[in-house]
C-alpha cells in the first residue's frame, strides 16, 4: 500500500479518492492537503501531492461535484446540494497553479538543479471528479486537456496507477532516492534536519524514518474494539478472560498502543521522535501529547528548542519534573542524596560491604528499588533477572541475605541524616499514584526519548500519566544501556511485533562507526540487548547514504604536558582553520578532574563533559584523553560484566563524533579496546 501521510477531507468524494490512493503501490509517497509556499506567491493547498519515483511529482485536485451545468477552459458552473449554482475554477486549473508553485519550490533547491536549467524529473498535475462517469470525463477532456482529468471509473487501483503514470509530461525519468527525499522535504519541510542553534541544514529524514514518524494512530473517537485491534491483541476481552494470562499483560495488550523505535547510535531516533510529535499535533490537534526524557542535554538542546512552538497542546517535560509535583503532594522535598557517596562511606566502615565493593552495592541498591524489591523475601526469593549480564555475577540466598543486611544499613544511614536518594523519589512517586493521587494532566500520547535509561518503576509512573487507550511511542538504543540493563519485558511492555529498527548511522562517518561498533560486535551483553525483540539486528554499514571521512586517530604521548599541549593546539586549529564552532568540539571523560584540567586551558565554549551525560548528543570532533583512566577495573563487579560495560561505554563515547575522533593515552593501552585497532590511525609522539 502507498505511504499516505495525513487525513482525508470531510466530503464523500475526497474520502473515496483517499481510499483509492491508499491502495496504490508502496513506492508512492502521498501527502494530503500540504501547504505549498514559495516566496511571496499566494500559498496553495492542493488536495494531494504525490512523489511517484517512476514518474516524478504529481499534484491532484479533487472536486466533489455531482452536477456540472456548463464549463469552459478554466471554470465550471455547478449546482450545489442546496440547489444554488456556483462558478469555480476547474480542478485541473487549480492543480496546474499548485504544480507550478511546487516547481518553483523544487528549483530553489540547488542540490536538485545544480548546473541544469530544469529539474531532473518532471512534475505533473490532474483533477479528479469522483462522481462523474466516463462520458462526462471524455467531454471535459476536450476543454481541460486529455489525460489530466479523472472520473469515477478511473479510481480502481490498477487503472488509477496507470492513469497517473500516463499523465502527459515533457519527458519520463525515474527518480533517484535522494531526489525522492528532496521532493518530500520540499513538500513537507519538517522532513529537513536543521541544527536547532544555527539553523544549518544537516540532512533529510529518510523513507523509513518518515514512515515510522507519520504512522497513524487510532482516532480518539474510535470504538473500544478498534482500539484493541490497533494494539495487536489476538483475542477480545471475553476470550482473554478464558485464558491464563497475567493481569498486567492483559492490561497492557487491551489498553496500550505501543510503538518501540530502536536504533544504533546516530541513526536519527530523536529526529524521528520530533517529527512524530509534530505529525501527531498536526493530525490530532485536540489530543494532549507529552514528550519526555531523563537525559538533560537532549531535553535542553533538542526536545525543548525544537518542540516548544507546539505548546501548550504538546508538553515537553523532563521525567524528574513529572515526578516531583506528585511526590510533593505527600512528602517534604529535600535534595536527593547520591547513592554512590553514602555507599562509599558504608564500604569504608563495614568489612562485609568492602568485600562486595562500592560500585556493585550502589548498583544493586538502585536496582532493588527500581524493581520494587525493597522487602527481604521478595529480594531473596526472586531471580535477579538482568543483573550481571549473560555471564555476570550471581548470588545465592545466603549472599542475597548479606546484601539485604547491607541494604537495611544503607537505608538506616539515609534515615539518620533525614535524607533520601533519587530512587526513593521515584518509588514514593509511584506509591502516591497508586494511592490515588492523580497527575494534574493526563495524555493521549506520550513520547519517550532515550528510553534505555528508564527503569521498571519509571515506566509504571509514565503509564499513570496516560489516558485510557493511550499511546506510547518509545525511542531507545539498547547498545547504549551502559547504566541500566532492563529488558522491555522487565519494564512491563510487550514490544514483540511492535518494534521498528533504524540501522543507518547518519551521524557518524563510516570510518568512525566501524571503529565504534567493533567494540560491541562480539560482546555478549551488547548482543543480548540488541536481540531482545526476537532477532539480532546489525547496522547497515554498506548504505550509500553514509559519509566517508578520516579514520579515528590514536595518539600516544610520553607526558601529560605533551598530551594536553597537542589537544589544545588541535582544538585551536579546528576552530580557527577548519571553521568549527567551539560548541561543536567535545572533550569527553569519566573523571571530573581530567575535564576540569582541560576546561581551564581550552577556548570558551568547548564542551567538556562526563561520558555518561552524552547519550543523544553529537559533536563534529571529539577528544578522549587519558583513556587508561577510563578503563580501570570496577571493584565488586564480575569481570565479564565490567568488560561489557566498559566496551559499551567506549562505543557510546566514540559514536558522539560526526567527523573526527582523537583518542590519546600515555601509559598502557587498554586491552579491551583492541577491537578498534584495525579501524584507527596510530600516531606515536
Amino acid at each position: 500500500m502507498a505511504q499516505i501521510y495525513g487525513n482525508t477531507g470531510p466530503e464523500w468524494g475526497d474520502q473515496f479518492v483517499y481510499e483509492a490512493l491508499s491502495k496504490l503501490p508502496d513506492d508512492l509517497i502521498i501527502y494530503p492537503q500540504p501547504k505549498l509556499v514559495y516566496k511571496r506567491q499566494t500559498p496553495r493547498y492542493p488536495d494531494y501531492a504525490i512523489v511517484y519515483p517512476k514518474k516524478g511529482v504529481i499534484i491532484l485536485e479533487v472536486k466533489d461535484w455531482v452536477e456540472i451545468i456548463e464549463y469552459d477552459r478554466t471554470t465550471a458552473t455547478i449546482r450545489r446540494n442546496d440547489g444554488f449554482e456556483a462558478t469555480e475554477s476547474s480542478p485541473v486549473e487549480q492543480a496546474r497553479a499548485a504544480a507550478h508553485l511546487l516547481e518553483n519550490m523544487l528549483r530553489a533547491d540547488e542540490n536538485l538543479v545544480k548546473d541544469r536549467d530544469k529539474l531532473p524529473f518532471p512534475y505533473a498535475f490532474a483533477g479528479i471528479l469522483p462522481h462523474q462517469p466516463p462520458d462526462v470525463i471524455q467531454e471535459l477532456e476536450k476543454a481541460w486537456g486529455e489525460g489530466i482529468i479523472f472520473g469515477k471509473e478511473d479510481l480502481q487501483p490498477e487503472k488509477l496507477i496507470k492513469r497517473l503514470y500516463e499523465i502527459p509530461t515533457p519527458f519520463n525519468c525515474r527518480m533517484f532516492e535522494h531526489e525522492v527525499r528532496i521532493a518530500c522535504a520540499t513538500i513537507k519541510p519538517e522532513n529537513k534536519r536543521l541544527d536547532p542553534l544555527t539553523g544549518q541544514f544537516k540532512g533529510i529524514i529518510d523513507r523509513n524514518q518518515e514512515k515510522i514518524a507519520r504512522e497513524p494512530i487510532a482516532r480518539p473517537e474510535a470504538s473500544e474494539r478498534r482500539k484493541r485491534e490497533a494494539t495487536q491483541p489476538a483475542l477480545d476481552l471475553q476470550e482473554l478472560a478464558k485464558v491464563n494470562i497475567p493481569a498486567e499483560v492483559t492490561e497492557l495488550t487491551t489498553k496500550l498502543n505501543v510503538r518501540l523505535v530502536r536504533g544504533f547510535a546516530g541513526t536519527g531516533k530523536t529526529d524521528v521522535l520530533i517529527l512524530r510529535a509534530e505529525f501527531l499535533h498536526e493530525q490530532y490537534p485536540d489530543s494532549d501529547i507529552l514528550v519526555t526524557t531523563f537525559n538533560d542535554p537532549v531535553y535542553e538542546h533538542r526536545l525543548l528548542p525544537e518542540l516548544k512552538h507546539l505548546q501548550p497542546k504538546v508538553d515537553i517535560i523532563k521525567f524528574t519534573s513529572l515526578c516531583t509535583p506528585i511526590y510533593r503532594k505527600r512528602y517534604e522535598w529535600r535534595t536527593p542524596q547520591r547513592a554512590e557517596g553514602l555507599v562509599t562511606k558504608l564500604v569504608n566502615e563495614n568489612p562485609l560491604a568492602k568485600d562486595f565493593g562500592a560500585a556493585f552495592l550502589a548498583d544493586e541498591f538502585k536496582w532493588m528499588k527500581e524493581t520494587e524489591r525493597g522487602k527481604r523475601n521478595v529480594y531473596v526469593l526472586k531471580i535477579r533477572e538482568g543483573r550481571g549480564g549473560p555471564e555476570g555475577r550471581t548470588l545465592g540466598k545466603a549472599m542475597k541475605n548479606s546484601v539485604f543486611d547491607l541494604f537495611e544499613i544503607y537505608q538506616g544511614m539515609l534515615q539518620k541524616i533525614n535524607a533520601h536518594d533519587w530512587e526513593d523519589i521515584y518509588e514514593k512517586t509511584l506509591e502516591c499514584l497508586r494511592a490515588g493521587i492523580e497527575p494534574e494532566k493526563k495524555y493521549d500520547v506520550i513520547l519517550i526519548d532515550e528510553a534505555q535509561h528508564f527503569a521498571p518503576t519509571w515506566v509504571k509512573i509514565i503509564k499513570e500519566f496516560l489516558k485510557p487507550g493511550g499511546t506510547l511511542f518509545i525511542c531507545d538504543d539498547p547498545s547504549q544501556s551502559v547504566y541500566r540493563h532492563y529488558s522491555w519485558r522487565q519494564k512491563g511492555i510487550d514490544v514483540v511485533g511492535r518494534t521498528r529498527w533504524l540501522k543507518i548511522p547518519y551521524r557518524n562517518t563510516r570510518q568512525i562507526f566501524e571503529a565504534a561498533y567493533a567494540l560491541i560486535d562480539t560482546d555478549p551483553m551488547a548482543q543480548k540487548l540488541l536481540s531482545e525483540d526476537g532477532e539480532k539486528s546489525q547496522p547497515d554499514l554498506k548504505n550509500t547514504a553514509l559519509r566517508d571521512g578520516p579514520k579515528p586517530q590514536v595518539h600516544r604521548f610520553s607526558s601529560a604536558q605533551d598530551e594536553q599541549s597537542f589537544i589544545c593546539q588541535r582544538v585551536k586549529y579546528l576552530i580557527e582553520k577548519e571553521g568549527l564552532r567551539p560548541e561543536e568540539v567535545g572533550v569527553l571523560h569519566d573523571k571530573t578532574y581530567v575535564l576540569r584540567n582541560f576546561r581551564s586551558v581550552l577556548p570558551y565554549g568547548v564542551q567538556c563533559f562526563e561520558t555518561k551525560k552524552q547519550t543523544g548528543l553529537e559533536y563534529r570532533a571529539i577528544f578522549i584523553p587519558e583513556i587508561e583512566g577510563m578503563s580501570e577495573r570496577t571493584v565488586g563487579l564480575d569481570w565479564n560484566e565490567d568488560q561489557s560495560r566498559q566496551r559499551l561505554k567506549f562505543y557510546m563515547t566514540l559514536a558522539r563524533a560526526r567527523e573526527q575522533v582523537y583518542i590519546s593515552y600515555r601509559q598502557k593501552w587498554p586491552g579491551l579496546l583492541d577491537p578498534i585497532k584495525p579501524y584507527v590511525e596510530w600516531i606515536q609522539h
